[in-house]
């Protein structure tokens, strides 16, 4: 099978490759690094974990997996060769590298962009689809012109991250298509969507098409998708999942904390501190002499904030109310932009 990448109107394949790129520098590059793994003989590829809950970990894919996980998303997003899609993530990472996937298995044109936070910025005309990850979406929105870089395009897809509700309601006047993507590399991206925007928005995530879900003993969500290689893969996250297949994801499971014998859902913390405030913050748990763990908050913003902050922790319930509070310039985040838990405790430590 001889494939072919369309990257801004060039056509870059195994026979094409390395004259493309030569004098390549920063995605380009890294593109480059990927199709040359891509066009090899290897079945498979060598992927790594963003090390949002733990420590980042190296694992393999088989292109052929990764093929037709590119091809149903295609098919869910209408994307074709008449399409030009937009890569702004890094290549380091399963979102990126599903990006061009989709991209070789629909024809679309690839269209290269710097990672940055406001991607979209040096757009001079529409795309059909792009992935970002919210922190460049709320990024973007507090630019003069933000809504209209959004516009520019005509379905985006947020992964990787909490969605905040008061950028939700942001998103609802961005005239296209806005969807929330649910998946890991070891699902090789998303295996389920929800509309973040629109007379269809909705909490629930609707799993593609090949793709079965249960729920474990602890439960937790388990993923069943042959295409992708993927028999009973058991998650983190505590789910829901109705009668119609449609789920919700309630927290996870490694993000309780255990306050003398009470659990408490980090994230349900979070959640509600950020909807009375708009700030980005995270909880986590904190050694305790007499609790064994206590709840520990670290949050971003103006130092203005605080007063405010401390009241919405006063209307939490007092065994959810954070014993330590920790102002920090940036939160932890991965290379992917997700706020990252694991790096949280250790600053705690």
């Amino acid at each position: 099978m001889c494939e072919q990448l369309i990257v801004d109107g060039v056509s870059v394949s195994a026979d094409t490759l390395t004259e493309w790129r030569k004098g390549r520098t920063g995605i380009a590059a890294e593109l480059a690094d990927f199709l040359t793994d891509w066009f090899s003989n290897s079945c498979t590829m060598e992927l790594q974990t963003s090390g949002s809950t733990g420590k980042p970990k190296i694992m393999r894919a088989t292109k052929a997996a990764m093929r037709a996980g590119a091809a149903l998303s295609c098919e869910y997003f209408g994307l074709t060769a008449a399409n030009r899609v937009l890569l702004c993530l890094p290549m380091r990472y399963i979102a990126g590298k599903m990006m061009v996937v989709r991209a070789i298995v629909s024809g679309a044109t690839l269209q290269l962009q710097e990672p940055c936070s406001t991607p979209l910025a040096n757009l001079t005309s529409p795309v059909d689809f792009v992935p970002l990850v919210p922190m460049q979406v709320a990024s973007t929105l507090k630019q003069e012109n933000g809504k209209q870089q959004l516009a520019l395009a005509k379905s985006i897809l947020l992964g990787g991250g909490f969605i905040d509700p008061a950028l939700a309601e942001q998103l609802q006047h961005i005239p296209g298509r806005i969807y929330a993507s649910y998946g890991m590399t070891e699902t090789l991206s998303h295996i389920a969507l929800r509309h973040v925007n629109g007379p269809k928005r909705s909490d629930w995530y609707t799993p593609l098409r090949g793709v079965s879900l249960s729920i474990s003993a602890d439960d937790t969500l388990v993923i069943t998708a042959p295409h992708l290689g993927v028999t009973e893969l058991v998650t983190n996250d505590l789910a829901e999942i109705r009668a119609d297949g449609t789920f919700r994801i309630l927290g996870r499971r490694d993000a309780v904390i255990n306050s003398g014998g009470i659990k408490i859902q980090a994230e349900e913390i979070e959640q509600r501190l950020s909807a009375g405030t708009g700030l980005t913050l995270l909880a986590v748990p904190a050694p305790d002499s007499i609790l064994g763990q206590c709840v520990a908050l670290l949050w971003e913003g103006e130092d203005d904030a605080e007063s405010s902050l401390q009241a919405a922790i006063q209307s939490l319930p007092a065994y959810h109310r954070p014993r330590i509070v920790r102002h920090l310039p940036l939160l932890p985040r991965t290379a992917t932009g997700k706020l990252s838990r694991a790096q949280a405790i250790e600053l705690l430590r």
